[in-house]
């Protein structure tokens, strides 16, 4: 008699629908698990990568940072420099400790043809082997006067940067910027391995008026420069050992830097992941192509998905075994049965080792959250062994705040065809042994087994989740607490240098040079600057703390009185279209936001009178206000630079605020869970468009 549910020499539909659901299944947990791996893995190189380039960033800005003492040092011995002067102030930088990578420090001036033979006289005086070299017939001569440390550094000495178009360029366009510049790559002349490098510099005046190019032109003196060899300088900010991404930096087709080649133990043919970005560096753009090593690949586990596809393709083919196997005949029903209970008992096998070598904790239950199975890690998660979970309650495991709820929410699973992650969105803890309990992630899923509805827990201990994540929130209240205290503490002594350079003014008013007077009004105007500067920095550092009271605010109102307490010049007005809303908000995030916005379209207009407009469209959840100006238009490629903190789109020395305001206007609208964008006209006006919250986030 034939065996029911088979037919001869077959499967049925119904074989068949098992087990292309057992495949599906299958690959949607090898596809899922995959898919998670490797977003954790991409997430890492990202983050890896943002800290590479802001190394390179922030070593290049340590470097600048060096030049501009270089200055400071020259603007002190008005300008009167000696080798004797310049080598104590080299000394002083520690260039082989602090500053890796650094060749050393110099200074160039420049030199009238008809002052060229008188100039080489003057140096002679103190070094008779300093001469200018090459002049063939240049008509201008930018000689390396005074370098250190002379030991390396030999035949740069009274090289003439008029002599090549690289170095010149970038000479005279830090001269015409006022502000750092690099040349493309070079090769030093001081460098016998010629290794790729190149040069920074930084221009010195004769006066502080020099907010146009003629005027700095006119004004004009000479550089501090650095010569860089690329390798050195790498080696001295990221060691490979550190790390485990390899990179390559090429300035245009010329290459500065190079671990990207197969003489690189590290190198990889086939890596994770690549990446190229360009780098704007002081009138340069350096694109850096970066990947992943060998090493990266050692950190993370890319198995775990295999192992799955792998384990359930097996489950997937037993299957399909077991039931050819049960088809062949029907007269072997007996056999077959036996035979049955064999492969199932493989099978269970199969399962129970997938589930034994999984990473996270894993317990099943049945349909009233008795303990059936678990495997080594939910017994070292929880401190219990097998033999005193199975058969318990897995109330056990829950904390007693959790378990009036454990009940219904076991029985409403139950209900559901589908998978389910706990611990997201809401607080989720597991309970140990020794009465401790752990924050966790849960993944659940319901199956039917041979004796009623099952339900299979994975569990991940999240405690080092959480306390990363907490000790990143402590981090950032620390950060903002020393803005605060660093900045609050300097206001006073500021203050007293305000006082005292008044005093001074008065007691040498008809007797100093204006030489000096120019110089205490410099020290009143950066002295003011810093001030504001400081003020900034507080109500940066204040944003997201105490915030005060919601208020009922008439916004028509906010804006006018805003617009009058700026004071801005006789021909700028202010147009309100439309009437604007009247809001149950804080005062001061949206005072800010308003003031910072009118006050950089009357700073950075271009004329003496203007126009403002402002309007707002409501939406759902958020007003949005528009504030638009008739003022200079903003490249598009500059809009997200405006809103860091300390960028502007002028030099320092044209810029009259602290380059903060846009900065605090994001972290404002940041802790508010809003948002800003700008829109440029093509040839005038620029609007910014935030949102603001119906209902506020204190």
């Amino acid at each position: 008699m034939p065996v029911k549910g088979f037919k001869e020499g077959g499967l049925v539909w119904w074989h068949w629908l098992v087990i292309s659901l057992s495949v599906i299944l299958t690959l949607a947990a090898w596809y899922i698990s995959k898919t998670q791996i490797e977003s954790k893995i991409e997430q890492r190189f990202e983050f890896q990568t943002s800290q590479l380039l802001a190394l390179v960033s922030e070593r290049m800005a340590h470097y600048e940072d060096a030049l501009q003492s270089g200055v400071a040092v020259i603007s002190s011995h008005n300008y009167n420099l000696n080798n004797t002067i310049w080598k104590r102030f080299t000394d002083a930088l520690k260039l082989d400790e602090r500053y890796l990578g650094i060749n050393g420090t110099g200074v160039i001036y420049k030199v009238d043809e008809n002052d060229v033979e008188t100039f080489i006289q003057q140096q002679q005086q103190t070094r008779p082997a300093f001469n200018i070299h090459p002049k063939d017939s240049e008509k201008e001569f930018w000689p390396v006067t005074y370098l250190q440390p002379v030991e390396g550094n030999k035949a740069a000495l009274g090289l003439n940067m008029a002599f090549e178009s690289n170095r010149y360029t970038a000479a005279k366009r830090a001269r015409d910027t006022g502000s750092a510049q690099i040349t493309g790559p070079i090769f030093l002349v001081q460098d016998q391995q010629k290794t790729p490098g190149f040069l920074q510099f930084l221009p010195f005046y004769s006066s502080t008026d020099i907010n146009t190019v003629a005027k700095r032109q006119a004004h004009f003196i000479g550089l501090v420069y650095a010569p860089f060899i690329m390798d050195k300088l790498i080696e001295g900010t990221l060691k490979q050992e550190n790390r485990h991404l390899i990179f390559s930096i090429y300035d245009g087709v010329s290459p500065l830097y190079d671990e990207l080649t197969e003489a690189n133990e590290n190198f990889s043919q086939s890596p994770l992941f690549s990446k190229k970005v360009t780098l704007s560096v002081y009138g340069r753009w350096w694109d850096v192509n970066i990947q992943t090593a060998n090493s990266f690949s050692n950190e993370v586990n890319l198995n775990q998905s295999t192992y799955i596809l792998v384990g359930g393709l097996m489950i997937d083919a037993m299957l399909f075994l077991l039931f050819l196997s049960l088809s062949r005949t029907n007269r072997k029903s007996l056999s077959l049965a036996k035979r049955i209970t064999k492969e199932l008992r493989v099978s269970e096998k199969y399962f129970r080792h997938i589930i034994e070598v999984s990473p996270f904790g894993i317990i099943i239950t049945d349909s009233k959250g008795v303990i059936e199975k678990l495997n080594p890690q939910a017994e070292q998660l929880f401190g219990y062994s097998a033999q005193e979970l199975i058969g318990q309650s897995v109330d056990v495991l829950v904390p007693m705040t959790a378990q009036s709820n454990h009940h219904h929410q076991r029985q409403s699973y139950l209900k559901e065809d589908k998978q389910r992650r706990m611990g997201e969105d809401r607080k989720v803890s597991g309970l140990r042994k020794d009465g401790s309990e752990f924050p966790a992630e849960i993944g659940l899923a319901n199956f039917n087994g041979t004796e009623g509805r099952k339900i299979l827990s994975t569990i991940i201990d999240m405690t080092h989740y959480v306390q990363m994540t907490r000790e990143l929130k402590r981090i950032n209240k620390d950060l903002n607490e020393f803005v605060y205290v660093a900045s609050h503490d300097l206001k006073a002594p500021l203050r007293g240098i305000m006082q005292l350079s008044s005093w001074i003014s008065e007691d040498i008013e008809g007797i100093a040079k204006e030489e000096t007077k120019e110089y205490l009004t410099l020290l009143q105007s950066r002295t003011v600057r810093l001030e504001k500067l400081l003020d900034d920095l507080l109500v940066y550092s204040r944003i997201g703390r105490k915030q005060g009271e919601i208020q009922t605010i008439d916004v028509n109102q906010l804006v006018e009185e805003v617009f009058d307490l700026l004071d801005p010049p006789v021909g700028f007005t202010l147009q309100v279209e439309g009437k604007l809303p009247t809001l149950d908000t804080l005062y001061s995030p949206l005072e800010n936001v308003f003031r910072n916005l009118i006050s950089n379209a009357i700073k950075h207009h271009d004329k003496p009178d203007g126009h403002i407009i402002i309007s707002v469209s409501e939406g759902a959840r958020f007003y949005e206000f528009t504030v638009q100006n008739d003022g200079p238009v903003i490249k598009e490629e500059h809009f997200e630079q405006i809103f860091e903190v300390f960028k502007t789109l002028k030099p320092r020395d044209q810029v009259e605020g602290s380059g903060m305001g846009l900065s605090i206007i994001k972290k404002v609208l940041d802790n508010q869970e809003a948002s800003i964008k700008v829109i440029s006209g093509s040839e005038r006006g620029v609007s910014f468009i935030f949102t603001w919250p119906k209902n506020i986030v204190k």
